[in-house]
């Protein structure tokens, strides 16, 4: 994974390029030749080097790939799966908004697995603080939403009891002022509830506040972004494939020094920009975030540098051999078409932002895989459900989770903050939104 976080860093700068699609490969035909040390190429500019500063035939031997067949995998969805898909979402918001149904039970002494209704109020120095408050809230004793101690504090309290626990917040707690803080919560355990789910109904949608008024409309939603998906994820793995396919048919000498050196500025730029989102500085970010250590870092940022330069290379060597050609006035003009869409106020600032040279590139190589998918036999996989990966991914991202330490300030605030580790998708879909909201990994009731 930390391979796939580094192409991400690199990928996100380029708009997911048909350069950032291909790994570096096993048996890779590459003429060795001495490559320099890496500069300090977080000095330079990023994105401003192209491949048509070079003469692409210096570093790259086309083969032949006319003809040459190409196996991709499909996925799709069907109606049990829009299904499944909305039962567990309704289950999660209802859960995330308190619409559980709950009923008290007889059981008057709190074990582990209980749900326990509570009031709380959380205190520094005598004084409540904020956030630190709730009436009625069900929690489930052993869940981990609390901070440590919490939860086993009431372990063996009774119904009706009232206790006051003493703790502490750890010191990486986000809030300054309750970092490392030792505070005091008060308690009141009113029942041993057992919860359900609601019944669903449009009333039900309703109350969750999602923007839907019925059933229907969340269905309608759920099958419009399936269906997106799956278009995205079929056109990445058939980009993915074709290049792949033609990459490996081709001789590659060491790239240009100048070239790797501005492509790792890409990826220390965009690790420094990520590191800013989450508060820490770089080295904090690449250790705990990323899990490398610094000299680590540095040697997968060059590795990464060239093996991305190659593909560009090789992108404009194919360009050169078939007559492809793009204009300074192509570029200029897909940029006021597509600014808006990357949140840039101009055309200019798009091209500035991303760097004119990694833009030009961006734009070459798909130029270039529209030509080279004429070229190959794409045969396709027996179709599989898109949410096969979903889970997949799910399963992952619990098992970082459970490395992790899980806090709470209160029922709507709560995050790993210890042996976390991001996903490729958690920074490609964390790069489009808003960067001054804060980042909830983890959310429960």
């Amino acid at each position: 994974m930390k391979k796939k976080l580094l192409a991400t860093l690199l990928a996100v700068s380029m708009v997911m390029s048909l350069c950032a699609c291909g790994q570096g490969k096993e048996g890779e035909k590459t003429e060795t030749t001495e490559t320099t040390e890496t500069s300090d190429a977080t000095e330079a500019k990023a994105g401003v080097v192209s491949t048509k500063d070079y003469n692409p035939d210096d570093y790259v031997t086309v083969g032949d790939y006319e003809g040459v067949e190409v196996t991709v995998d499909v996925v799709n969805f069907t109606d049990a799966d829009v299904e499944k898909s909305f039962n567990e979402e309704v289950e999660y918001y209802v859960d995330y908004a308190g619409l559980y149904e709950y009923e008290a039970t007889d059981k008057e002494v709190v074990e582990e697995g209980d749900i326990v209704n509570i009031d709380y109020v959380g205190k520094k120095d005598g004084v409540a603080f904020d956030g630190g408050t709730a009436q009625g809230h069900h929690l489930e004793i052993g869940s981990g939403s609390f901070i440590d101690g919490f939860e086993d504090g009431l372990i063996g309290k009774k119904v009706g009891e009232t206790t006051t626990l003493n703790l502490t917040f750890p010191e990486e707690y986000h809030s300054e002022e309750l970092a490392g803080a030792a505070v005091t919560f008060d308690v009141t355990i009113h029942s041993i509830d057992t919860g359900k789910m609601p019944e669903i109904t449009d009333e039900l949608i309703v109350q969750m506040e999602l923007g839907f008024d019925s059933i229907a409309a969340y269905k309608e939603d759920i099958r419009s972004y399936l269906q997106e998906s799956c278009e995205e994820t079929n056109e990445s793995e058939r980009k993915a494939k074709v290049w792949n396919a033609v990459y490996d048919l081709c001789t590659i000498k060491e790239p240009p020094q100048e070239m790797v050196d501005d492509i790792v500025a890409t990826i220390k730029q965009n690790a420094a920009s990520y590191a800013d989102y989450y508060g820490v500085g770089l080295d904090e970010f690449v250790t705990n975030y990323m899990g490398y250590t610094m000299e680590e870092y540095e040697e997968e940022c060059k590795q990464e540098a060239i093996q991305s330069a190659k593909q560009k290379l090789t992108v404009a060597a194919v360009a050169k051999k078939v007559g492809i050609e793009l204009t300074d006035d192509e570029v200029k003009k897909t940029a006021e078409a597509e600014y808006e869409g990357y949140g840039y106020e101009s055309a200019d600032a798009l091209l500035n932002g991303m760097g004119k040279g990694a833009y030009y590139d961006y734009l070459l190589s798909d130029k270039v895989y529209e030509y080279l998918e004429t070229c190959v036999t794409i045969k396709e996989n027996a179709p599989v459900s898109i949410l096969a990966d979903e889970e997949e991914l799910d399963e992952e991202e619990i098992s970082d989770e459970e490395d992790g330490e899980v806090i709470v300030l209160d029922e709507e605030d709560v995050e790993v903050i210890e042996g976390e580790e991001l996903e490729e998708e958690d920074l490609e879909e964390e790069l489009e939104e808003d960067p001054t909201e804060e980042l909830i990994l983890q959310t429960e009731e």
